[in-house]
């Protein structure tokens, strides 16, 4: 008997074993080979042989926070790695080696003055170098080279985190009838006239992004009690165009950003007519790179927020640019890892938006996309596997700086998840002339049940945690 026992508990042992390793080898199969294979690099928008002007151009920008400052520069990772120096008790200390354009330093002590210096150093450590010399090619011939020399100020500490609610019942706003039979992610934002207007995925059907090639476009004069009258099409190039952003420089043009696999760019002078199509991301950081949202974090310094995936675990991306125009990889904003719910092939961290508020900064992403191989297969035959609670599943981090929301941990496990709204690709509208603050809902009417594929909008209050 216990022979029979073990042989038993043996072959349950090798089955469960077989199933894992079959388990892995179609997902791996589906990652690298089902997958569209985009080519990746750090450079983002810029050629390589215009990185050494820019950065000359660019210098070192500060951005700064209670107890933070970031320093930011274009940077040449395949050429030189970069060290920051704070000048502590008269003498220069290391403080940061960074292989891209970015330092954050936190915790500093409050004083009235912080004094940084960013020094550009050969990119190879002195291995790579001792090998180079022995197979007879060469030393780099970098020389240490001063970037800047800074004095920073840090500020005031931020008040304590708060919680966005949805405050109302969602109301209808728009669905396009022309052009498509949905909204799922979009742009909510206002022209030069004062008009509120709407640029969202469509297409036919319930959902199918394989034939969402142009953006819905409505507009009304008011988000309390109107609902939008469709106009023409945006974004027909007869190309996927997922995930607008829209955003409003002090200038006042208007800047268009979406994806997928690539961050596409037009510009508007009245957020009305949008003219020359550009990449402003040709080859971004990560090949599951989509849903672009931009942030001003400073006068002419700009954040790119974006959809991305590690060997395992979802994330958020960060882009850096100064002139809305070159943009280049910095670092990952947010980073779910073990105790996280949901990581698909794809990502689950999908439609990032930051928000600014009161000296604090809160990162929303839609949480949806099941782990697993079943999830994208079901995804390609029309079906969601996740259900109701993963598709409106939006999560809320805050953090003191937009550039670090931390990891994620799971639900009960992470400390600045300050909110779970039951909402799809939200956008958080904050009315200035009224003060008001608005939440929106969309998505494909095969898996949404907040809305039937109409851009839905919501008040929304902030509350202290």
């Amino acid at each position: 008997m216990g022979s029979s026992r073990s042989k038993l508990a043996g072959q349950v042992a090798a089955t469960a074993v077989g199933t894992c390793v079959l388990w892995w080898l179609i997902y791996w199969l589906i990652t690298w080979l089902a997958l569209p294979q985009v080519a990746t690099d750090f450079y983002g928008g810029i050629p390589r042989d215009k990185v050494r002007a820019l950065q000359n151009r660019a210098g070192v920008k500060v951005v700064t926070g209670g107890d933070w400052v970031h320093l930011g520069w274009v940077a040449d990772p395949e050429v030189e790695k970069y060290h920051v120096l704070e000048w502590i008790d008269g003498d220069w200390r290391l403080l940061v080696r960074s292989r891209f354009g970015s330092a954050l330093i936190t915790g500093l002590t409050k004083r009235d003055d912080h004094r940084f210096r960013v020094v550009a150093v050969a990119a190879r450590d002195s291995a790579w170098r001792d090998a180079a010399v022995a197979l007879g090619l060469g030393a780099p011939t970098l020389q240490p080279r001063l970037l800047a020399e800074v004095k920073v100020r840090t500020g005031a500490a931020p008040p304590p985190f708060q919680r966005p609610r949805v405050a109302g019942k969602w109301r209808y706003l728009f669905r396009p009838e022309k052009t498509g039979d949905y909204i799922n992610d979009h742009a909510l934002f206002r022209d030069r006239a004062g008009a509120w207007r709407a640029l969202g995925i469509t297409g036919p059907g319930a959902g199918d992004y394989s034939r969402e090639l142009w953006f819905a476009h409505g507009s009304t004069d008011s988000l309390d009690d109107g609902e939008m009258v469709e106009t023409e099409r945006v974004a027909d190039y007869g190309e996927a165009a997922w995930a607008p952003h829209v955003i409003r420089t002090s200038g006042g043009r208007y800047h268009l950003y979406w994806s997928p696999h690539r961050a596409a760019h037009a510009v508007s002078y009245d957020g009305v007519v949008w003219q020359g199509r550009e990449d402003a991301i040709r080859v971004p950081y990560n090949r599951f790179f989509r849903d672009p949202m931009v942030l001003e974090v400073a006068p002419g310094q700009w954040l790119m927020y974006a959809t991305a995936r590690g060997r395992y675990f979802s994330m958020v991306d960060v882009y850096q640019s100064f002139d809305l125009e070159n943009w280049q990889y910095i670092r990952s904003a947010w980073r779910a890892a073990w105790g996280s719910e949901r990581n698909a092939i794809v990502s689950s961290a999908e439609s990032p938006f930051v928000i600014a508020k009161d000296g604090n900064y809160y990162l929303s992403i839609t949480y949806n996309n099941e782990s697993g191989i079943f999830a994208p297969i079901g995804l390609a035959l029309g079906v969601w596997m996740g259900g109701a609670e993963s598709y409106n599943d939006t999560l809320v981090f805050a953090s003191t700086n937009p550039y670090d929301f931390g990891d994620y941990e799971g639900r009960e496990s992470t400390s600045n998840l300050v909110a779970e709204l039951e909402a799809h690709a939200p956008e958080y509208i904050h009315d200035e002339s009224s003060g008001r603050w608005y939440l929106t809902t969309c998505g494909w009417p095969l898996a949404a049940t907040l809305t039937r594929g109409e851009l839905a909008i919501a008040p929304l209050s902030w509350e202290r945690r």
